[in-house]
């Protein structure tokens, strides 16, 4: 027995044992939405071909872009670009609001993924802002943060993404900037490590960007009806019980916890056995790990 095929099986057991073995059926399309062959004469005949025509020439015609809907991303105030490769560090970036936001390793990249999954979050930006402290050896010297989030309500805080084993160190730095007037251009500065970008996380969060492109509104208030008659914790499979499409309804389901009136606190990576919530006022993210 592989690897793979003994997950796929301890996971059906996981979901038998919590009642929600539906999952696992073959769903079978009943009515109209069966799929169906050549039994429909019409598919049967025989198109004839239209006849041929000579079409004259026509001289090309110029498009000129579109104000509204034609748009070049923008690095925002970064104080540097980062090459795009480099041997030691997983370099790339990701699009946010129409900026280009920066990540020079994989935590910095789920990190920015988690803060992107906020519904509260009005502009990200990356390598910036430039602070000035105050070294050991006497000398003022410069610090580039990693990312800058700017809330909704005008809240502006400076990230610094380093692993957990330099807290010492990195908080010692924080300290030393926050003695610096130059802190005072943002409301706050945090250290995020490994324990907060995590790779569940940055799972959680493709999803949260997915359910933004591909939801259906109607389906999310459908679904937003059902959940505000649902008291205590119930698990994410249970919504998807008695629904016409499972995928459309694990959208909506998404959808919910991105607005946060679905909730989680594990901070785990969500599944069909994933304990929720519902919160009548909604949140900046239903993912609260």
């Amino acid at each position: 027995m592989s690897v793979i095929f003994a997950r796929s099986v301890s996971r059906r057991l996981k979901r038998k044992r919590a009642g929600l073995e539906f999952l696992d059926r073959p769903r079978r399309r009943l009515g109209d939405d069966r799929i169906s062959g050549m039994q429909d004469a019409s598919l049967r005949l025989t198109p004839s071909a239209p006849e041929r025509r000579v079409l004259q020439p026509r001289a090309p015609e110029r498009r000129v872009p579109n104000p509204d809907t034609w748009y070049r991303p923008t690095h925002g105030p970064a104080a540097r670009v980062p090459a795009k490769k480099n041997v030691k560090t997983a370099r790339g970036y990701t699009l946010f609001n129409n900026v280009i936001v920066h990540h020079e390793s994989e935590m910095e990249h789920r990190v920015s993924l988690r803060i992107q999954t906020r519904n509260d979050v009005a502009e990200l930006y990356s390598q910036t802002p430039v602070f000035h402290y105050l070294g050991e050896d006497g000398n003022v010297h410069k610090h580039i943060t990693d990312f800058l989030v700017v809330y909704k309500d005008g809240w502006k805080q400076a990230l610094v993404v380093k692993q957990e084993r330099k807290r010492a160190e990195m908080e010692d730095l924080i300290e030393r900037i926050k003695a610096d007037p130059s802190s005072r251009f943002v409301d706050d500065i945090k250290l995020c490590t490994e324990k907060y970008g995590t790779i569940e996380a940055a799972e959680n969060a493709e999803l949260i960007r997915w359910s933004r492109e591909r939801h259906d509104q109607a389906d999310v208030d459908e679904l937003l009806a059902i959940v505000s008659t649902m008291k205590g914790w119930f698990r994410f499979g249970e919504l998807l019980r008695h629904c016409n499409s499972m995928m459309r309804r694990r959208v909506a389901i998404w959808r919910l916890i991105d607005l946060g009136f679905l909730f989680t606190t594990t901070g785990e990576k969500v599944t069909e056995l994933t304990w929720l919530a519902f919160a009548p006022a909604g949140g900046p993210t239903g993912l609260c790990g």
